[in-house]
This record gives C-alpha cells, sequence and structure tokens, in this order.
C-alpha cells in the first residue's frame, strides 16, 4: 500500500499540470465557441452562430486548404528525406557521421522564430541572399515571400492555390526538421540484427531490396510515430509561417492557427474557439485515421 500510495503521489503533479494546462482549456474552448464574448462583459450564447460563420466565411476556406497544404507538403517529405539521410549516416562507409549529424540536427534546437526571421531575410527580394545568388548566375528569381502560383504554362497557372510563399515555408520547416527524425531513425537503427543483414548478403540481395524489405519495415515503429506526431504538429503550425510572412500575409499562407490569433487581436473571442475546435477535430480524425492505417492487424481489410 505505501508503494501505490507514493507512486499515486509523483503521478499527481504531472497529472495535475496536464489537467490544469491541456484538458480544461480544451473544455472550456469548446465550451467558448457557443458564446459570443468579447474578453469584457457576460458572454452571450449564440449556440452554434460561430460555425455557420464559418461556413460564410471567404477568410476560411484558403485558411483550412492551406493548412492542409503544409501538412502533406511537410509531414512526408520530412520522414522519408529523415530516413535516407540515416541510411546514409548509418552505412559504414559514411566519414564525418558525428558533423554531419550535429550539422543537420542544429536547427532543431534552434528558435523557429529566429529560424523564421532569418529565412525571411535571405529570401527578401530586395537584397536577400537567395534571390542575389540567383540573379549572379542570370536566373531571375521569383517572389518567395509574396509571389504567385509556382506552376505557370503560356500564362495560364496550374495549382494556382499552390504559391511561393507555401513553398518557401514548407521548404524551411522540411530543412529544419529533417535533422529531428534522421537521429530518431538513426536510434531505431541500432537495433536491427546484423543478422538479417548477414543473411540477405549470403542470398545475394541488392542495396535497395534490403533497404525495402529489411531496413524500412524495421523501422516502421519509428515511422509511424513520426507520422503520428508529425500530422499533429503541422495541423497546428503557427509559429514558422507567422515568422515568415508577418506583415506580408496573403491567402497562400493564411493557416488556422493564424486564423485564430487575428481573431483573437479582434477580441472574437467566440469565433476563435470556434476556429481552435476545426483544429481540434481535424486533429482527432487525422491520428484516428493514421492509427487505423497503421497500427491494423496484418491480413486485416
Amino acid at each position: 500500500m505505501p508503494g501505490r500510495r507514493n507512486a499515486y503521489l509523483f503521478l499527481a503533479f504531472p497529472l495535475a499540470v496536464l489537467f490544469v494546462f491541456t484538458l480544461l482549456p480544451t473544455v472550456l474552448g469548446l465550451g467558448l465557441s457557443l458564446f459570443h464574448w468579447s474578453g469584457s462583459g457576460p458572454p452571450r450564447f449564440v449556440g452554434l452562430s460561430n460555425f455557420r460563420g464559418l461556413v460564410d466565411d471567404p477568410r476560411f476556406t484558403p485558411a483550412v486548404r492551406n493548412t492542409l497544404v503544409f501538412t502533406v507538403g511537410t509531414v512526408p517529405l520530412t520522414v522519408i528525406a529523415g530516413f535516407l539521410l540515416s541510411v546514409a549516416v548509418h552505412a559504414r562507409w559514411f566519414a564525418g557521421k558525428t558533423v554531419v549529424r550535429t550539422a543537420l540536427f542544429l536547427p532543431t534546437v534552434v528558435s523557429i522564430v529566429a529560424i523564421g526571421f532569418v529565412w525571411r531575410w535571405m529570401l527578401d527580394p530586395h537584397g536577400g541572399l537567395v534571390p542575389g545568388l540567383l540573379r549572379a548566375v542570370s536566373i531571375d528569381p521569383p517572389d518567395f515571400l509574396q509571389g504567385g502560383p509556382v506552376l505557370t504554362f503560356g500564362g495560364r497557372a496550374w495549382l494556382a492555390w499552390l504559391e511561393w510563399p507555401m513553398v518557401s515555408v514548407i521548404a524551411v520547416q522540411v530543412w529544419r526538421s529533417v535533422g529531428f527524425c534522421m537521429v530518431l531513425y538513426l536510434a531505431a537503427l541500432q537495433n536491427i540484427s546484423e543478422n538479417l543483414y548477414e543473411a540477405a548478403q549470403v542470398d545475394g540481395a541488392s542495396r535497395w531490396r534490403v533497404l525495402r524489405h529489411i531496413t524500412w519495415p524495421q523501422v516502421a515503429p519509428m515511422t509511424a510515430f513520426l507520422l503520428v506526431t508529425g500530422v499533429i504538429g503541422a495541423l497546428q503550425v503557427f509559429d514558422i509561417i507567422w515568422a515568415m510572412t508577418s506583415g506580408t500575409e496573403t491567402n497562400a499562407t493564411v493557416v488556422l492557427n493564424l486564423s485564430v490569433f487575428r481573431e483573437f487581436q479582434q477580441s472574437r473571442l467566440g469565433y476563435a474557439a470556434a476556429i481552435g475546435v476545426v483544429i481540434f477535430a481535424m486533429t482527432a480524425i487525422a491520428t484516428a485515421l493514421q492509427f487505423a492505417v497503421l497500427f491494423r492487424r496484418p491480413g486485416a481489410r
């Protein structure tokens, strides 16, 4: 009994923190979405009026689209690039492993706001380093922060919703996160039995077959973890987009969490909470779908 009591005491503080800073705000946010409140005076119950307002809001659809584009554009690229880099760094023939690991992981521990402001300066069309380098090799650079569609042929835009500002943000996010995925994959690679590789070598398997049929399946649990956490984080993105586009925002870069921030600035707290509920629902649905696909029983259909 004393041991059980001590266990509960150890769990009490983290559970209290989780309740106060996660569960309680979530419940209160769900409730606030049903009210109209400016932060002063008593809140006024409006039911589902805030959610009906989202349907008619011309800014809401681009925010949902951009959030999904950011998620699809960053998570798979980051996971795949992290896996391939980890395989290369883990190879016996690779020299300078420590230096490469450190260089790739370093952006992960740097403030995302600092990274955003630095890349904003580097991509600035007036004096930015990247546009300057492109001009030096006789390439007319696009406006990475406020430019138009990426794909244009014969004066016609293809995938008009995919514009340079979002592509720039996606590229920076992948660059920042790939080192984190690589380090976790390196830890997973350490647990793969060398006997599997020796057996494949005896059977004459090529490097591609070894990578596909041994390495990739063996790190599947880590892949599942990175995909689930990556999607959750991407659907809630705010900091990198705010740091890189604040003051130059367009419909190509406004995401849901940025919309929440702007609505709070305008003291439309109930409406902001309704957008937060949408983010919560999208995150819950995406997580449930990933668990259903990634952790289904073998042979189940």
